[in-house]
């Protein structure tokens, strides 16, 4: 079971009866703004770095947003620090499966944890209790 800790029309942020904090971003994401994707973005890590998780799942199945240019630099400048301060062990994402990477789990960017993608919910589980 789940609790939703924060929701707008774009996505929501939940925890799980465990240890795994997850952003859910939802369809309206067609006509979100790159403001707003970087702020639920934000608050995501922040709400990571307030509540210490192990796991972090992005469930980006029914994301439409296409990031600017400069995205991935923002991400690693904002976003991953605050992952890596709450002690975060491992993120997923959760794609549609044709967009996702069949790439080992690593470390991407700056982060200490490592990143993986997946395009069932199961795999992720198996990946996050796996060793």
């Amino acid at each position: 079971m789940s609790n939703s800790i924060y929701h707008d029309e774009y996505g929501t942020i939940s925890r799980d009866d465990g240890d795994v904090l997850a952003l859910t971003w939802s369809a309206a994401t067609d006509h979100i703004s790159d403001d707003a994707f970087r702020a639920l973005m934000s608050r995501f890590a922040q709400t990571a770095e307030q509540e210490p998780t192990r796991y972090a799942v992005v469930d980006a199945r029914e994301l439409r947003h296409r990031p600017d240019a400069d995205f991935d630099d923002w991400y690693d400048q904002h976003v991953v620090p605050s992952l890596d301060r709450a002690g975060l062990a491992k993120l997923a994402y959760l794609m549609r499966p044709a967009e996702a990477a069949e790439a080992e789990p690593a470390p991407e960017g700056p982060a200490t944890f490592p990143t993986a993608y997946f395009d069932s919910m199961e795999s992720v589980r198996d990946w996050l209790t796996s060793g």
